[in-house]
């Protein structure tokens, strides 16, 4: 049996699943792929939270449709990492040297440390790393 992609996507990648936005396709490609066990999809534990809050915030969601987002999102398994002193001293590093937050910083840290391919689509995030050879844009 083959094995499974790992793949770090962030929550720029997630929220287009629960959200119609430019892209949102794509984006769910992600999430079809490892639904199917293509990819297995790896992600900080601080997703939960960001996705949660993007969703809150926008004007057509309902804190209804926040919960049921939540709950479809739990549904999938994703690999959930949690933080450690390396993860968060390489995403320290990280958000120096690139001028990116810590929770973006995170994402790539994750990546690197298990030496596998990220994907985001936050323009802002890929202008600040266009050269990191482990990441990609939606």
């Amino acid at each position: 049996m083959a094995r499974k992609e790992k793949v770090v996507v962030d929550a720029s990648i997630v929220t287009k699943w629960y959200s119609q936005e430019k892209d949102s396709e794509k984006a769910i490609e992600y999430m079809e792929r490892h639904i199917a066990g293509i990819f297995e999809l790896v992600v900080p534990a601080l997703l939960v939270y960001e996705v949660a809050n993007a969703l809150n915030y926008k004007p057509d969601f309902t804190e209804e449709d926040v919960k049921s987002s939540v709950d479809a999102l739990a549904d999938l398994s994703l690999t959930v990492e949690m933080s450690s002193k390396e993860l968060m001293k390489r995403a320290a590093s990280v958000a120096r040297d690139s001028d990116l937050s810590i929770y973006d910083s995170c994402y790539i840290a994750l990546a690197e440390r298990l030496n596998v391919r990220m994907v985001t689509a936050d323009r802002r995030l890929r202008d600040k790393t266009r050269k990191h050879p482990l990441i990609s844009f939606l």
